[in-house]
């Protein structure tokens, strides 16, 4: 890594600019709202932009949505999918499971705007504005 490249201190992705990480950073304005679909975590004021058709959640920092700092979730945990204009999310064998408001998700089920999606003990609330 050169003397101007800097990696996000959360997931470990090299940074492109000093504007923060485009996975896991939350913006600069924390009452700002991110474009488009994403996970935020309230508690923390945290946004998780959902950029690709496929965005995998978990401990491990090569996921697209990196959350180092819950032990009770699983390196790779689940996904949320994005198939034809429908956002879905799937429990990935994790060791703790998935909740989708509250219920245990035991298969691919589609998400809306307001559901909370607990993976191990961190809660995330799926947006798109």
């Amino acid at each position: 890594m050169s003397e101007t490249e800097h990696s996000c201190a959360s997931c470990g992705k090299l940074l492109v600019d000093q504007t923060g990480c485009d996975c896991c950073s939350p913006p600069l304005d924390p009452s700002a709202s991110v474009e488009g679909p994403s996970l935020v975590d309230k508690e923390v004021g945290q946004h998780y932009q959902l950029s690709q058709s496929v965005c995998k959640i978990g401990r491990d920092k090569s996921n697209n949505i990196s959350l180092p700092n819950d032990s009770y979730i699983s390196r790779h945990h689940a996904w949320v999918l994005f198939i034809k204009g429908n956002y879905f999310v799937e429990d990935l064998g994790s060791t703790n499971g998935t909740l989708l408001n509250g219920e245990v998700l035991a298969e691919r089920k589609q998400i809306f705007p307001g559901d909370r999606i607990k993976f191990g003990r961190t809660e995330l609330v799926f947006e798109i504005n």
